[in-house]
Formats: C-alpha cells, structure tokens, sequence
C-alpha cells in the first residue's frame, strides 16, 4: 500500500478501467492526467494473471503517483500491493471486503440508482461510481441511467463520485454539467489512437467551468500540450526537409530578384526599382539565414508570409478567367498550404524544451 490514497483520491478525477494490459498506453494515458487505474476481472480470470498484471502496472502507477486498484477481488488486494479494490458484484459482503483490505485502503462501489447512493452512506466505502450513465459494451446488460441520477448523487452523496459508462470527449460537459467532477472511461483512452492525448482531453473537459468557451479553450490547451509533449527537440544539426525548403524558397526568392533587376528585368514595362528591391532582398536574404540557424522567430516570419500568398493566391482565384488562372493559384495555394503545416512542426520541435 502506498501513502495517503485518500488525499490522492480526493484530488482525483480522471479514473481508468482497462482489462487488457498495454503498458505503454497506460504509461500514456498517466501522462496524460488519468489518477487512478482498474485493473478489470475477466471471466476465468485466475489469481496468476491478476497478480501478474498488477505487479508490472504498480509501477508505472508509482511513476506518475496514480492509484492502482482491482476489481471484485479483495482477497487480492494485500498480495498484489493495491490500493484498494472497486466492488460491482452484488453478492460481494461490503464488511468482509473492508476486513479483507484493511482500513487504509480504498473500496468503492458501483451504483445504479438513488436508493443505492443513499445506502453508501453507512457503508465502509471511500467512493462510488455512477453509471452507467450512457449504453456501454463493457457493460451490454446494463441500462443506461442517464444524467439525473449524476445530478442526484451531486446533491445527495457526501463520498466522492465518479461518473462511468460510454463517457466521450464529446459528452463529457454535459456530465460535467449534470454535476459530475470525476470520471471513469475505458474505451475513450484504451480505444484511442493516443492515449495521452485524449487522457488530457478529457481531464480538461471534467475540470473546466461549463461555460462553453472556457470548455473549449481548455481542450484547445490540453490538445497543444498533449501534442508538444510529444515533440522532440531538434538534434544539434538537424534540420528537417521542410525547414530546408524554407530556406531554399527564401534564399530563391531573393537571389532571383536581384539577378533580375542586375538584368534589366520589367515588371508591366516599368523596371524595379531600388526601393522596392533592396528592401525585399534583405528580407528574404535574413529570413533564409535566420531559418539556416533554427530561430524560432524566422520560421514563424516566413510562416506569416505563406499564409498571406496562400491568401492573395485564394482571392486570384475569383478572377479567373481561364485554366491557366485556375490552375497556377490552385499549385501556389496548395504547396504553401502544405509547406505551412510541415513547418508548425518544425517550429514546435524549435520551442520544444531540452531534457
């Protein structure tokens, strides 16, 4: 057992129930925000695998200083070093299982309706859950609840709840406005093409205010920090194709008008003249050695200038008046458009802190 699992159960409020083991995406989703792990109970589950898997989640759980508890088997709960076990089995004696765990550890229970939460009161329990409140695969046999029984247990249970059953990023402010503050998930982490991203996603939308600006700026910063955590920074010398095009396109762009003005080239008959050209030389030519040194700056200067091309570019297009016109801003959008993307990347890994 590990220290003060009911502060840290107090504090928690991104809970994971998992049945099949993928450490990795578990480690990612703890980076994620998630506070507390169940490790589920499988039909002909014997007590090996159990142990097993707890013994590799304990600790990764430790790492990142989250919870790790079983499901509907207390008797184990002291061999696999858990912090407490969550019961669902009706038939499953509340007072054994307290006896069983001891008094420091965490037993919860899963509640389906208000006479169930009012009946957690007198009972030896450090939480419940609530749910479920949407259809769930994890649970087909089980009807959903709904949010009313979340408002009722927001009104009426003095132990912390958690909100479980078919909970998404994009329901979870609804839960969260029914008066939820804690949620379990299973399939919108373990299901999810990265874990810590949605980890983070969710963690953002159970603890931000209702209001729906405030929800999505919240999910906005939760996506940008999940994204960044993933950033490498660039090595000493690296410097990706998309910053070197950058470089190139700079480089070109001011050496082709300097060669054209030392030639006597015409624009609409009328030659270039020097103050319009120094200062556009200049430009380009610091922005390709700035880029060629990784300034965080450069890049973000030549970003702002394709995105006005792909702009001036977008609006040549409502002029046009034959292929050709259609055609060549259609390219000149396109690649700018894609160069644009590769180079917020590149830019991220440039900002990107150093281990």
């Amino acid at each position: 057992m590990h220290p003060h699992p009911r502060q840290r159960l107090r504090d928690a409020r991104l809970y994971l129930l998992c049945d099949e083991l993928d450490e990795a995406r578990v480690e990612a989703a703890l980076r994620g925000g998630v506070d507390l792990v169940e490790l589920l109970a499988r039909d002909g589950d014997d007590d090996g695998r159990l142990l097993e898997a707890a013994a590799r989640l304990r600790p990764i759980c430790d790492r990142h200083g989250a919870l790790l508890m079983l499901n509907d088997r207390p008797d184990l709960v002291a061999r696999a070093d858990a912090d407490g076990v969550h019961i669902e089995r009706a038939d499953i004696d509340l007072a054994q299982a307290r006896e069983l765990i001891g008094p420091e550890r965490l037993l919860g229970l899963s509640t389906r309706s208000p006479q169930e939460i009012d009946a957690a009161r007198d009972a030896p329990l450090d939480y419940v859950s609530v749910g479920p409140v949407h259809a769930t695969p994890l649970r087909p046999h089980a009807a959903p609840v709904g949010h009313a029984l979340l408002t009722y247990a927001s009104r009426h249970c003095a132990l912390p709840f958690f909100a479980v059953g078919g909970i998404e990023p994009h329901n979870t402010g609804a839960v969260a406005a029914a008066g939820a503050q804690r949620i379990a998930v299973s399939r919108a982490i373990t299901e999810s093409a990265d874990p810590q991203r949605a980890a983070a996603v969710l963690r953002a939308e159970i603890t931000t205010p209702a209001d729906f600006l405030e929800r999505y700026r919240a999910r906005t910063e939760a996506q940008n920090a999940a994204a960044r955590a993933r950033l490498e920074p660039l090595g000493p010398d690296e410097r990706p194709w998309p910053l070197r095009l950058a470089v190139a396109v700079a480089a070109g762009a001011a050496l082709v008008n300097l060669v054209g003005y030392l030639a006597g080239a015409r624009l609409h008959g009328s030659r270039l003249s020097t103050s319009e050209l120094v200062p556009f030389v200049l430009v380009m030519g610091i922005l390709a050695a700035g880029m060629w040194r990784r300034s965080g700056a450069a890049v973000l200067l030549f970003m702002a200038l394709l995105a006005i091309i792909v702009v001036l570019f977008s609006l040549f297009l409502i002029e046009a008046s034959n292929v050709l016109g259609v055609v060549v801003p259609l390219l000149f959008i396109g690649a700018g458009g894609y160069l644009f993307w590769k180079l917020v990347r590149v830019l991220g890994r440039i900002q990107a802190p150093r281990p």
